[in-house]
C-alpha cells in the first residue's frame, strides 16, 4: 500500500472521492454512490472495482431494493491500515493504536521526560509507540500515520513558550520519527490536539464553536470555530495564561510565564504540590477546601474568581457554545467552582454558553492526534 503522495489523476481523485464517501456516510450500493458524487455507473465500477483489488473497500452483503436483482453494499475497510496518537505531557506520554475509523485498539501511557534532552524524548516516543502497537497486536508495518501532540507554539521547525519541555531540533526530532518508523507523521500544539479529541468523541460533540480550556500545571487553551481549529496568525491562539484579568497586574516587560498563569498556577497552586504524585495532591487540595481549610479557601476562592473573570471575557469577545475545562486541575477544581462560573457568566454577558468538564479522563489529547491524523490522511489523499 502507498503511503504517501498525492493523486496524479482523474482516476486516484474519483477513488478518494469514493472511499471518503464510504468512509463518512457507512455501506452504499454502487448506485447509491453514483447518485450522491453526480459519477456515472461505470466510472463508480471502474474505480469500486480497484479499490476493492487495493483492499480499500470491501463488500459487505446485499442493499434492501425491493425491484429486481439486490444491490450488493460496499463498505469502507477501517483495518487497512492503522494510526499512532501520541500525546506528550508534563508528567506523562500516553500512545494509543486505532483504525481508521479511530476505534482504539491499544493503549499504553509512560513517564514523562523530566528535564531530559533530545535523545531521551525521541528514545521514550519511540519505546510507548511500541508499547501500544503491542498492545493492539499490530505491526510497524501497519502504522499509516503518526500524530504527536506537543506543549507550546509550534512555528515551522521551532517550539516556544514551552519552558517545561525538553530544548530539542524540532526538524531533527521529526526526521528521526519518520525514519524510525517510516511513516507519515504530523505535529500539533496538545491543547488544541484534545479539542479535537472532544469535538470527535467528548464534550464538544455537536458545537460548532467552543473553547477548552486545559488547567494543569500551567494554562492553556484551543479554540474550535465554525468547527475548525483556531490557530491565529502566528499558530498562538488560546495562550490565555498571557492575559491580565487585574490592572494592578499589568508589568512594564514580558516575561515566559503570563500574568493569569503565574497567578492561577505558579504563584499558588505550586506552594501546595510537589509534583511527585500530581493527581492525588490535587485531590487533597480540594479535600482541604471542602473541609474548610481557611488558607487553601483563600487562595482557591481568589483563583476561581480570576478564572471566571477569565471566561467572562473570552466569551464576551467569542459568543461560544460551550466550555470545555479540562486538565488535573481543571477537572478537579470544576466540580467545586463550576456553578460559580456559571453564575459569573449569567451575571455579565447576554448568551452564556454551556459549561462542562472533560470527561476523557485526560485521554482528549492522544484522541485528538488520532482523529487528526485519520483526517490527514484523507485530506492529504495520502491513502490511495
Amino acid at each position: 500500500m502507498k503511503k504517501g503522495g498525492k493523486p496524479e489523476d482523474l482516476g486516484e481523485a474519483n477513488r478518494m472521492l469514493i472511499l471518503n464517501c464510504l468512509r463518512l456516510n457507512g455501506s452504499m450500493s454502487k448506485a447509491d454512490l453514483a447518485r450522491r458524487l453526480g459519477m456515472s455507473f461505470p466510472a463508480i465500477s471502474a474505480n469500486v472495482k480497484i479499490l476493492i483489488e487495493q483492499g480499500h473497500v470491501r463488500e459487505s452483503g446485499e442493499g434492501d431494493n425491493s425491484l429486481g436483482r439486490k444491490s450488493m453494499l460496499l463498505s469502507f475497510n477501517e483495518e487497512m491500515g492503522f494510526v499512532i496518537g501520541v500525546d506528550i505531557g508534563r508528567f506523562w506520554i500516553r500512545a494509543m493504536v486505532a483504525d481508521l475509523m479511530g476505534k482504539v485498539l491499544g493503549y499504553v501511557k509512560a513517564p514523562a521526560v523530566s528535564g531530559g534532552d533530545a535523545q531521551e524524548l525521541h528514545d521514550a516516543v519511540v519505546d510507548v509507540v511500541r508499547q501500544a502497537l503491542a498492545e493492539g497486536g499490530k505491526t510497524e508495518k501497519d502504522i499509516l500515520c503518526i500524530g504527536i501532540g506537543l506543549p507550546g507554539v509550534i512555528r515551522g521547525d521551532t517550539i516556544l513558550l514551552a519552558p517545561y519541555f525538553p530544548d530539542i531540533d524540532l526538524k531533527q526530532f521529526k526526521k528521526r520519527i519518520k525514519e524510525e518508523f517510516e511513516t507519515e507523521l504530523i505535529l500539533e500544539n496538545s491543547v488544541n490536539m484534545g479539542a479535537i479529541g472532544e469535538q470527535a468523541e467528548g464534550a464538544g460533540k455537536g458545537y460548532g464553536n467552543f473553547i477548552v480550556i486545559n488547567y494543569g500545571v500551567g494554562v492553556g487553551s484551543a479554540l474550535v470555530l465554525n468547527g475548525r481549529i483556531y490557530s491565529g496568525s502566528h499558530n498562538a491562539a488560546g495562550e490565555i495564561g498571557y492575559m491580565v484579568a487585574e490592572p494592578m497586574k499589568l508589568r512594564d516587560s514580558f516575561e515566559e510565564v503570563g500574568v493569569l498563569e503565574s497567578i492561577i498556577s505558579k504563584e499558588k497552586i505550586e506552594k501546595f504540590i510537589s509534583h511527585d504524585n500530581f493527581q492525588q495532591e490535587v485531590e487533597l487540595l480540594v479535600e482541604r477546601y471542602r473541609a474548610d481549610d481557611l488558607y487553601v479557601r483563600s487562595v482557591l476562592d481568589e483563583i476561581s474568581i480570576n478564572i471566571g473573570v477569565t471566561l467572562i471575557n473570552l466569551c464576551a469577545a467569542l459568543d461560544l457554545e460551550a466550555v470545555i475545562i479540562s486538565g488535573g486541575l481543571g477537572t478537579a477544581f470544576g466540580n467545586v467552582f463550576i456553578d460559580t462560573w456559571r453564575s459569573m457568566l449569567g451575571n455579565h454577558i447576554p448568551f452564556p454558553p454551556k459549561i462542562v468538564l472533560s470527561e476523557l479522563d485526560n485521554k482528549e489529547g492522544v484522541l485528538g492526534a488520532i482523529h487528526k491524523s485519520i483526517e490527514h490522511l484523507f485530506t492529504a489523499e495520502s491513502i490511495i
